[in-house]
């Protein structure tokens, strides 16, 4: 790229040039009356933008934003309250440890076999000729 001593590309400064003398041509070919349209148009632009300028960018939203978090916290806690079962739960760990380990330590078999042993023998030769 060929560089000016200033550091400019001597390329772009061309490019710039015939853009502004092609730009120029073109602004001279329009009517009257859309020149007038389009400077129009740039004041409405301008005064617009000066008219935002004093206005922050971002606003802090008001009372909604936090009265908007404290409603759905609300909710929220409504929803897991409700959710909750009335009665107490009933839980696996109710048992006592002690009370499992004196039934596993025991050589009693489990009284479910006395209440149909026939019904317990047929189920187990089923399975063993399904898996066979």
């Amino acid at each position: 790229m060929n560089r000016t001593p200033s550091g400019h590309d001597s390329s772009l400064e061309r490019l710039e040039q015939q853009s502004r003398e092609l730009f120029a041509a073109e602004s001279r070919a329009l009517s009257g009356h859309v020149q007038s349209r389009l400077t129009g148009a740039r004041f409405a632009a301008l005064a617009e933008l000066e008219k935002r300028a004093g206005e922050p960018r971002f606003r802090i939203p008001g009372v909604w934003l936090p009265t908007g978090a404290l409603a759905a916290a609300a909710v929220l806690a409504v929803a897991v309250w409700v959710a909750q079962p009335a009665g107490p739960a009933a839980t696996l760990a109710e048992a006592s440890p002690v009370e499992d380990a004196e039934m596993l330590a025991s050589n009693d078999g489990p009284e479910l076999y006395a209440d149909d042993p026939d019904f317990y023998e047929w189920a187990g030769g089923e399975s063993a000729a399904g898996t066979g």
